[in-house]
């Protein structure tokens, strides 16, 4: 599969320059940035929210974010992308938490069976279908946030374990492990979901 650079793999210090013009008022560095970030931070809240209007309104939030208060973001922390990134992760957890209560799930069904499942943790090369990218976002909404977060990062985002480490704000081993259990939870939701054998 042919990948397209990640929305992180920036000339950092290019989103750095828009930033601090954006800061200034221009309002060219603005539209800029939001040409270049608008679809992976709608595509990131659609996949965790599972929503279009949840998706919408969190990427018209993290632009408004930047227009109110364009001074908040801190080069030593990170990059432009990161910092993007990070404000619509919080703004979407936000929202899910107030749309929909939190059920426990059931004993995970992988217990025990990781072995088996894990010579096939590249899941997501075997949804090439339309029709299965509604089962594949019916079995990510279930997954606990953590867990949905890296599959969305690094599998359908296509960012890197560092990239991802500081949207999450976690260490790139951290990253791993989690993407490993997440991917395992996924093929045992969809093969639930007669989405995959």
């Amino acid at each position: 599969m042919v990948s397209s650079a990640s929305p992180m793999e920036e000339p950092n210090r290019g989103d750095q320059d828009l930033y601090r013009q954006l800061a200034k008022g221009h309002e060219g560095a603005f539209c800029a940035l939001y040409e270049k970030y608008q679809g992976p931070i709608f595509r990131f809240a659609w996949h965790m929210s599972g929503n279009n209007a949840t998706a919408e309104d969190v990427t018209q939030d993290v632009f408004m974010q930047l227009i109110r208060n364009p001074k908040s973001y801190d080069p030593a922390k990170g990059s432009v992308a990161g910092y993007l990134f990070g404000i619509a992760r919080n703004l979407t957890r936000r929202r899910v938490g107030r749309s929909r209560l939190d059920e426990p799930l059931a004993e995970d069904s992988t217990e025990g069976n990781e072995s088996v499942l894990a010579s096939a943790t590249d899941l997501l090369a075997d949804l090439t279908r339309a029709d299965l990218l509604a089962c594949l976002q019916k079995a990510l909404e279930t997954l606990p946030a953590q867990y949905r977060e890296v599959i969305v990062l690094c599998d359908l985002q296509e960012m890197s374990y560092p990239e991802a480490a500081e949207v999450l704000e976690c260490p790139p081993g951290t990253i791993a492990s989690r993407l490993h259990r997440a991917r395992l939870m996924l093929k045992a939701r969809l093969e639930c979901q007669g989405c995959v054998k």
